[in-house]
């Protein structure tokens, strides 16, 4: 299992999505499998660090992956309470230009994931991903 922390975070997305898809867990996954993750855990590594700390702030990202029949990773950070699980599905029947601004990113990762799991935990936003492998 591999355990991950990140302070600061701020201007950090590119070094944190680059650390967890070196980490051993993930490094050991097939090339689609990899390419599903990455997806994932882009969308939520921009989310944290370009919405969940109010400016200034530099805040923290930690991050715990384990791999057994299936990939498991849990992010949590101290930002503003944010349930991606509650937010309004973007309508993909309208075209590019009637859509609404932003949520295509976590409809996405939802939609490749096995599991997707959200918490408020001590002040704490928890999102688990889990993926079959």
């Amino acid at each position: 299992m591999s355990k991950l922390h990140f302070q600061p975070i701020n201007g950090q997305a590119r070094e944190i999505l680059t650390a967890i898809l070196k980490s051993p867990e993930v490094a050991s996954c097939n090339q689609e499998e990899i390419q599903v993750l990455r997806l994932a855990c882009e969308e939520i590594i921009m989310n944290v660090t370009s919405y969940a700390y109010p400016e200034g702030v530099d805040g923290f990202l930690d991050v715990d992956i384990q791999k057994t029949d299936r990939m498991t990773i849990r992010f949590e950070d101290g930002g503003v309470p944010f349930n991606p699980l509650e937010q309004e599905k973007p309508d993909t029947g309208l075209s590019w230009d009637k859509r609404r601004i932003g949520g295509l990113g976590i409809f996405l990762f939802r939609r490749k994931m096995d599991d997707v799991r959200y918490a408020y935990v001590d002040h704490k936003n928890v999102l688990t991903i889990e993926k079959k492998i």
